[in-house]
């Protein structure tokens, strides 16, 4: 069995994302939050009354994740789902009150999130980063939307 080499690239995004996942959720545990429903309610508080598919596409989770999130969020009285004026067939997804006041609360919380996971690399530095990591999304996002051929 081949062993991983600890410095290639898609290895060290996976172990970034796993890292960061985990610093994110310790964060959020006192609040009673994942890090996939933080996603779901800041995306929602930047964009209120989504269709629920939308919310599921900005957050990348198929439709039965996304309902999941969104039914756990409700319980917890974050946020409200409302018939849609324009398609009898979905609903448009809006924070509450208390979604409101937790995200106010969690954003000044998490202020600080980028710069102390960034912490010690110059700003060009970030600045390369940054680029490289939207062109590796670039180029995921081409290769997965053609059916997995490359050009």
């Amino acid at each position: 069995m081949q062993q991983c080499h600890s410095d290639s690239i898609g290895r060290l995004m996976y172990m970034g994302t796993m890292a960061l996942k985990k610093y994110l959720e310790s964060r959020l545990r006192p609040y009673g939050l994942t890090a996939e429903q933080f996603q779901v309610l800041k995306n929602l508080s930047m964009n209120g009354g989504l269709p629920q598919s939308v919310v599921g596409e900005a957050v990348s989770k198929s439709p039965a994740n996304i309902t999941r999130i969104l039914d756990r969020l409700e319980k917890k009285d974050y946020l409200e789902r409302r018939d849609n004026p324009n398609d009898r067939r979905s609903s448009l997804v809006y924070l509450t009150n208390a979604g409101r006041d937790l995200m106010d609360k969690l954003l000044i919380e998490l202020a600080d999130l980028e710069e102390q996971v960034t912490k010690g690399i110059p700003a060009g530095n970030l600045a390369i980063m940054r680029n490289s990591l939207l062109q590796v999304l670039k180029n995921l996002d081409s290769y997965n939307n053609d059916g997995g051929t490359q050009e």
